[in-house]
């Protein structure tokens, strides 16, 4: 009997994220950080161990879907109405200034206009895995600067369809009347559909669909990847029908199962997600332009950082919780991987360009636990900050 390549690849990669995982958590480093590493190591561009990156990046994509939807089933929503100023208030500044500052940089070393409005999308958005995954390991998805981070995240998911409209009005690529208007009428339906099914709890899944384990593992997956499926027709994020699926689920009292049978699933899928984001880095690029993707890397969360505690400031948030909800959503998300292939494809962005933002991208995720934990502890030192004796 011949050794199978796959199965070879596939325990190489076990030990060797099992490895730098341990090496991560000696170190007191996320987990996170050394998935991402694996990813990098594995990637075409040093070990080579897997060279089909678009296939392990299509799989990752279940990890956030599934992400999203664990957090749905752990996520208070009035505590979350509560804060939906900042949510919708917020987003809309922090992308605002986002863009008008990446179009007066653009407009300063005399590029196109429509570079910078794609910059200042790509930049204004950011991690919904890495934070998410941060505040479930923490314990913090109930602190206040964990809902503000959450609802911040989910409107920049709802705020990707605009977007990309906007890119391909700008771009090449044509945006047709009939798929903006599934986008809009789909939305309103769902959300619509999701209020209706949570505050009457008339969902109810017969017993015959879960008696056993394998039908629990299988419903459980068709109802996340079911409604992300859905969302994602309607050309909208397939995380936020995964999320809305999630908040369901919790109130109509069906989430202990489904925690209890997925999250060993969700636990390889979210990993899966991370090695394809370490797999996107060009290790030749990277020595080439080494200094030049460090500086835009720390420009991105200084940027991003500032942007966030100026706009909690501003909604009376008090230092503290601004600072650290600022060091949260400091990072460059997953979702601008998209807009990024979406301004290439528009004819906005060059090949070249369109390497440095993906690397970009990578690195802010690769450090962003990192800068998460630097930022926790300058804002719980006493005397650092405004108003703290």
């Amino acid at each position: 009997m011949h050794l199978d390549p796959m199965m070879m690849n596939i325990t190489i990669v076990l030990s060797l994220a099992l490895a730098i995982a341990y090496l991560a958590v000696r170190l007191g480093l996320p987990i996170v950080v050394a998935y991402i590493l694996t990813g990098i190591m594995m990637g075409p561009s040093v070990l080579g161990i897997i060279d089909d990156q678009q296939t392990v990046t299509r799989v990752g994509e279940i990890g956030v879907v599934m992400l999203l939807f664990f957090v749905g089933m752990e996520v208070s929503i009035p505590k979350l109405m509560e804060r939906w100023r900042i949510a919708v208030i917020g987003t809309a500044v922090q992308i605002a200034v986002s863009v008008g500052a990446c179009v007066a940089l653009v407009w300063a070393f005399e590029m196109p206009v429509s570079l910078g409005i794609l910059f200042g999308f790509v930049i204004s958005l950011s991690s919904t895995a890495v934070v998410l995954k941060e505040l479930q390991d923490s314990g913090e998805m109930e602190e206040p600067f964990g809902q503000n981070a959450i609802g911040v995240l989910l409107v920049q998911d709802m705020a990707i369809v605009p977007m990309m409209i906007v890119l391909s009005l700008m771009g090449d690529a044509e945006m047709h009347a009939s798929d903006l208007i599934k986008q809009i009428v789909g939305g309103i339906g769902i959300l619509i559909l999701v209020v209706y099914l949570m505050k009457t709890g008339v969902l109810h899944i017969p017993a015959f669909l879960k008696g056993s384990l394998e039908k629990r593992v299988l419903l459980g997956l068709l109802l996340c990847l079911g409604a992300a499926t859905f969302t994602s027709w309607l050309g909208l994020s397939p995380g936020l029908g995964a999320f809305l699926a999630g908040m369901v689920l919790a109130s109509s009292d069906q989430s202990d199962w489904v925690h209890e049978h997925l999250e060993s699933v969700y636990v390889i899928f979210v990993m899966i997600f991370f090695l394809s984001v370490g797999m996107m880095v060009n290790v030749d690029y990277l020595q080439q332009h080494l200094w030049l993707v460090i500086g835009a890397t720390m420009l991105v969360f200084l940027f991003n950082s500032g942007v966030n505690v100026f706009v909690m400031r501003a909604l009376g948030e008090d230092w503290e919780q601004a600072l650290i909800t600022g060091g949260l959503l400091s990072q460059i998300g997953e979702f601008s991987f998209l807009l990024a292939a979406v301004g290439a494809f528009a004819g906005i962005l060059s090949d070249d360009l369109h390497e440095l933002t993906v690397i970009v991208i990578a690195m802010t995720l690769l450090f962003s636990p990192i800068w998460m934990m630097m930022t926790k502890r300058i804002a719980r030192r006493d005397g650092v900050l405004p108003g703290h004796e």
